[in-house]
């Protein structure tokens, strides 16, 4: 009996459906982007969002009175504010959905009487607040169906959610004369995964999609938080690469029959799938560049990017967009409104423009370096002024000089000056804005604040080398050590995760790596990699808390020269402050010291060395080279009014073979 009612339920919503006004409503293309409601440091108010994303989805409805089944809303900011500024969003052709689910919002229907309070609350949650639709994002607990099958599903709970989502778009219908949109955003695993035998729950999704595929405005499959699925070839792809973006898209359209008899997924015209990625660089996003390359193929315009072949020749021009997990990480990420910017290149004629060093630029040495920005959909015009140019977070002491046109679309911006103080990261968020003035076209001044690099000094090794001061990483970040652990920066490194940065290896030979580092209780492994090639497996067994600072040491084989040293986490994670590096096939054994040994700091004629300390100073400059020596074996001072204004380092070995390292600022 419950199989007849669950398909007369669905015989009646393909006919409401098919009276329905259901196309052109949702935007075409259409860039989705899920808006986290809650405070924290990368919360946006909705007049904030980037104009460029169309479908914006509230995340998310919470359950009321303890009820999973029983959904309401919430604002995280003035409930006046919140109304205002979602009907500016849609009065300007933008639509707002309501998301459902998540990571950690269960909604599981148990009963015909669940059913019917879900169906309820969520049409009046969507009539009091005017939500344009429904997005359904259920992940985990919230799919753990049983007798999964797509086109007859034998667990009553998944017919009571296909009849709910059903029931709200025809009582939505017959309240307002409007279709409902309906969006959707499963896992690969309940969704590409029923093409594998791996799980309980693979394809748990499709038999949602399957019996409500000519309602659904769109589908975006979660391209992340995924590990690896088959493609439709019968080859496994993973995550975080172009391959993977187009063998799970190819399947979504293309339909396929699932293993282990569940059934046959019937695909989806492409006008109704989008490209789910995140917004922000991980272990599971696509670069950039690799993600506007699979795009472009995927709708025909580009080059096939890897060994994935679309099954369809000229690819979906049709395709209906992409989405992206989160807008507000979106915004907080480097660049700012990166993933939205990919999108425009793919699917708009939007001008924007890209930022790039022209050569290395390192701490104190930032004068007369130039910085090229390059301008896309538009040209220059004839004569740039400078005082339309600004350049945020740059280090106090360096401002633009000038810019220079080299033609219609390249423009060079010249700094003057130099940094009056060390670095204590990697400045990689240098953001430049240009005025519409300088555009022939456009009328809207145009940022980006990712692209450009400046360095902080070369490590000496011998020496200490600190994590955070890495040049090129993929998905680790900088912290901060409390006062009671000594104060100062560490670099974090995830697994599957790296941190590379550049050191001048004094002499090769043996050296003893002394890791000065912190994290959970096992084992852990990190890969040093040197130049690329792999130098050192070492194994971190941890057995303290996760926030209790550790050493421990490695033997490691070092060339002389400048290298650069990635730090790879194939096992775990760790906090890393800094690692001692000292020379073990010397005559010398020595401990390697990080304090102050010499005053003042900054200086411009006399450095004075405590009086204990008898020995050789070396100084070195920002890339390692060696610009002065002088014994402290008569005097405690030396004289560097010849040296250069900028950044050094000094470096003092002592009678008995210790070694000592500050950074100096010359004035």
């Amino acid at each position: 009996m419950m199989k007849n009612i669950f398909k007369k339920s669905i015989l009646f919503l393909f006919g409401l459906i098919l009276s329905a006004p259901i196309f052109g409503q949702i935007p075409d293309p259409a860039m989705v982007g899920y808006w986290e409601n809650w405070q924290g440091n990368r919360f946006v108010k909705l007049k904030n969002i980037d104009s460029r994303y169309n479908v914006i989805q509230i995340s998310f409805a919470e359950e009321q009175n303890g009820r999973d089944y029983d959904l309401g809303f919430d604002p995280a900011y003035s409930e006046e504010e919140f109304r205002t500024e979602m009907q500016a969003l849609q009065a300007e052709g933008k639509k707002v959905l309501i998301s459902i689910g998540g990571q950690n919002a269960i909604v599981m229907l148990d009963s015909a009487a669940e059913r019917d309070i879900f169906v309820s609350s969520v049409n009046e949650m969507i009539d009091e607040w005017g939500f344009d639709g429904l997005d359904i994002d259920l992940e985990g607990a919230s799919l753990g169906f049983t007798d999964i099958h797509v086109q007859n599903p034998g667990d009553v709970r998944q017919q009571y959610l296909i009849e709910a989502i059903g029931l709200i778009m025809k009582n939505h219908y017959e309240k307002h004369g409007v279709k409902l949109l309906l969006t959707m955003a499963p896992e690969t695993l309940y969704v590409q995964g029923g093409l594998s035998t791996s799980s309980s729950k693979r394809g748990a999704y499709l038999p949602i999609i399957e019996a409500l595929r000519d309602s659904i405005d769109m589908l975006n499959v979660q391209l992340y938080n995924s590990g690896s699925q088959f493609g439709l070839d019968g080859l496994i792809y993973n995550q975080g690469s172009a391959d993977w973006i187009l063998a799970m898209t190819d399947a979504v359209i293309q339909g396929f029959e699932c293993k282990n008899n569940l059934g046959t997924y019937s695909g989806l015209p492409a006008y109704k799938v989008g490209v789910g990625l995140p917004g922000c660089h991980s272990s599971d996003a696509v670069p950039h560049k690799e993600m506007e390359a699979a795009m472009r193929y995927l709708i025909g315009e580009g080059p096939q990017p890897g060994s994935y072949e679309l099954i369809q020749d000229g690819g979906y021009p049709d395709l209906r967009g992409m989405m992206t997990w989160s807008i507000n990480s979106d915004k907080t990420c480097g660049p700012s409104y990166g993933f939205v910017d990919t999108y425009s290149k793919v699917f708009t004629d939007a001008p924007y423009i890209e930022i790039n060093n022209i050569s290395e630029i390192y701490e104190s040495e930032e004068d007369g370096k130039i910085i090229e920005v390059e301008l896309f959909n538009d040209n220059y015009t004839d004569s740039l002024d400078s005082s339309n140019w600004t350049i945020a977070n740059l280090p106090e002491g360096v401002e633009i000089d000038s810019i220079q046109r080299i033609n219609d679309t390249i423009a060079h911006v010249v700094f003057k000056g130099n940094a009056s103080s060390p670095y204590t990261s990697t400045n990689f968020k240098l953001k430049v804005t240009v005025d519409s003035t300088e555009f022939v076209n456009s009328d809207e001044k145009l940022s980006r604040n990712h692209g450009v690099i400046l360095k902080p000094a070369i490590t000496q090794i011998p020496g200490y080398l600190e994590l955070e001061k890495y040049v090129d990483f993929k998905g680790c970040g900088v912290g901060n050590i409390s006062e009671q652990d000594g104060g100062g920066k560490y670099g974090w490194i995830w697994e599957n995760q790296w941190a590379e940065v550049e050191a001048n290896i004094a002499e090769s030979g043996d050296y003893v790596a002394d890791f000065r580092y912190r994290t959970s209780s096992g084992t852990h492994k990190c890969i040093l990699k040197v130049d690329g090639g792999i130098n050192s497996i070492n194994t971190i067994n941890s057995s303290t808390a996760w926030n209790v600072w550790e050493n421990k040491e490695f033997n490691v084989k070092l060339t002389e020269g400048v290298h650069k040293l990635r730090f790879h986490m194939s096992k775990g994670w760790v906090h890393l402050d800094r690692v001692d590096f000292r020379i073990t096939s010397s005559d010398n054994s020595f401990t390697i010291f990080n304090r102050t040994f010499f005053y003042p700091n900054p200086a411009s004629q006399i450095l004075t060395f405590d009086n204990e300390r008898k020995g050789t100073v070396n100084i070195f400059g920002i890339r390692g080279e060696l610009v002065k020596q002088v014994s402290l074996n008569e005097t405690n001072q030396i004289n560097i009014g010849d040296l250069k204004t900028g950044i050094y380092t000094v470096q003092l070995i002592d009678l008995d073979g210790a070694m000592y390292h500050d950074k100096l600022v010359k004035k």
